[in-house]
Formats: structure tokens, C-alpha cells, sequence
């Protein structure tokens, strides 16, 4: 768990921000700083859980989704926002990473 706890931290942050930012264009900073920032992250022995947090945020915040799909001018950004999957896999997968499972 050691190995990926910057992967968990990142994963922690996504959930305060999901609770914690309004879903309104003034969270767009804070979105866009914090996907910026986990795509940086290298975990050890998996795949960045991409997919599940962009699925996350579009469902949690879909004005804020919607805003950063029409509006970003940064081509990984757009690419990111055409992400999706079912969101309750996305949910127990990010879970699973919190509690120090091991997927890749």
C-alpha cells in the first residue's frame, strides 16, 4: 500500500474536492489543477484509475463536466472529458484502491 500511497492521496483529494467544491464554473481551477496533477502520479504495478475518476467527477459534478468539456482549450483535457464507464464499477474500483488492493 506504502508503494501507491501517492495514488490513495490523490484519490482522497478527488473526494473532498467532490464534496467539498460547488458544482459551478468557480471549481474549474481546482478540477483542472487536480487532474493535471494526477496524471503526473507513476503507481507502481497499475494503471492510473483515469477512466473512474472522470466518471466520478461527470456524474458528482455535471455542470462543472459539462463546463470543462465545452469550454477547455487544452486537447487532453477535451480527450479526458469523453471518458466514461458505469459509474458504480467506477465507484468499487476507486474503493478497492483505497483500501490497498491491488488491480491493474
Amino acid at each position: 500500500m506504502e508503494r501507491n500511497k501517492e495514488l490513495i492521496d490523490s484519490l482522497l483529494k478527488l473526494q473532498e474536492l467532490l464534496d467539498t467544491e460547488p458544482d459551478t464554473v468557480d471549481a474549474i481551477p481546482a478540477f483542472t489543477q487536480y487532474i493535471r496533477s494526477f496524471l503526473r502520479i507513476k503507481p507502481t504495478g497499475r494503471t492510473l484509475p483515469t477512466i473512474e475518476i472522470m466518471t466520478l467527477i461527470k456524474r458528482r459534478k455535471p455542470n462543472l463536466f459539462y463546463l470543462l468539456k465545452r469550454h477547455s482549450k487544452d486537447d487532453m483535457m477535451i480527450m479526458l472529458t469523453y471518458l466514461d464507464m458505469d459509474y458504480e464499477q467506477a465507484q468499487i474500483k476507486i474503493e478497492r484502491i483505497l483500501q490497498g488492493e491491488v488491480i491493474a
